[in-house]
């Protein structure tokens, strides 16, 4: 019994020394936790309870820890996804600002020191213009060759040309052209020792006596005009050199006129001489070979070779009464002719781009 006493005062003095430190770490969840463990109901000593059987202190004191360790956890977790989120929206800032062109430099944090990337601005290059309009005014000599011994130099051969450059190879153009050559009749079959009566189509002596050649001489001169309008395409083969050969086509329409320079009358029986005439129009091909040589951005020089002929019949013809005047023939053979001949031109003229 003495035994028992001294343990009971014992647990006594423990009892009032907890109880002093309670006072002094109160708010202190742990040591009030222990507190009410010594406050707990006495233990029989035969190891039966007095009452019901609860969560100990220390169960308790263990439910209390996890609860912490869970609230700091997510609060570690929460600091984290605040820091992410600030990450990420700098990075963003970053980014929007590089996009919209209003960040200057980039500062790129690594290990090594800061160092700073300048954006340089892009130069702007202004395209160049090209000039894709031409105008070339050009002057040469024309030759016509054809049956029956034709053969004729002009003394005048102007051409207009304006151009439109609609690929870097290709032009399309309009041009407009004179031609005017002076010819000297001398194989009039009339005039000749021998003709043919365009009546019977039998040879007999010349048909004009000497005073046909009196009045007109022995070659009776005639003035030769045309004008042409003619539509051409050209396909340069360079376009990078100052020197730019070409080929082209060209299809246009001829009017000319051919007529006697001398027109004094001169009766020869029922036959009045003096007042012939003759006109018509025909449509011609054409090729084209040639050169341009670019001197600047607007001036230059153009150089053509063209070979032109007559293709189908002519039209709307005039010409005086061919009633037992063979002049008159004869003009109108010689128009005929030409219109059939072989028409090879050589023109150079200056080349203006705008």
């Amino acid at each position: 019994m003495k035994t028992r006493h001294n343990q009971k005062a014992l647990l006594m003095l423990l009892l009032m020394g907890f109880s002093l430190q309670g006072a002094n770490a109160q708010g202190d969840p742990l040591l009030e936790d222990t507190q009410s463990i010594l406050n707990s109901e006495q233990i029989n000593i035969d190891g039966n309870f007095n009452a019901p059987k609860q969560p100990t202190a220390a169960d308790r004191i263990e439910a209390m820890r996890k609860k912490l360790e869970e609230r700091n956890e997510q609060m570690v977790q929460k600091k984290i996804e605040d820091m992410r989120m600030k990450e990420e929206m700098r990075l963003a800032t970053k980014l929007n600002k590089a996009f919209s062109g209003n960040m200057d430099s980039v500062n790129m944090t690594q290990a090594a020191p800061v160092k700073k990337v300048v954006v340089a601005p892009v130069p702007v290059v202004k395209k160049k213009k090209v000039k894709k309009n031409k105008v070339i005014p050009s002057f040469g000599l024309m030759a016509i060759s054809g049956e029956n011994g034709l053969d004729l130099e002009s003394s005048t051969n102007f051409n207009l040309a304006m151009e439109n450059q609609v690929h870097e190879r290709i032009s399309i153009g309009l041009s407009v052209g004179y031609t005017k050559l002076a010819i000297t009749d001398t194989a009039n079959q009339y005039a000749g020792t021998n003709y043919t009566n365009y009546n019977t189509f039998n040879n007999v002596s010349p048909y004009y006596n000497t005073g046909y050649n009196n009045t007109y001489g022995q070659g009776r001169e005639m003035g030769y005009s045309r004008l042409s309008l003619e539509v051409n395409s050209k396909v340069f083969i360079s376009v990078e050199n100052t020197i730019r050969p070409y080929v082209g086509l060209g299809l246009g329409y001829n009017r000319h006129d051919l007529g006697y320079e001398d027109n004094s009358e001169y009766n020869l029986g029922n036959v009045q001489l003096g007042n012939e005439e003759f006109s018509s129009s025909y449509v011609a091909g054409s090729v084209l070979v040639g050169s341009e040589v670019h001197f600047t951005e607007t001036l230059g020089a153009n150089i053509e070779f063209k070979y032109q002929k007559g293709l189908g019949d002519s039209f709307n013809t005039t010409s005086a009464s061919t009633n037992s005047n063979p002049d008159q023939v004869r003009l109108e053979n010689v128009g005929s002719a030409i219109e059939k001949a072989n028409n090879m031109s050589l023109n150079a003229g200056l080349l203006i781009k705008f």
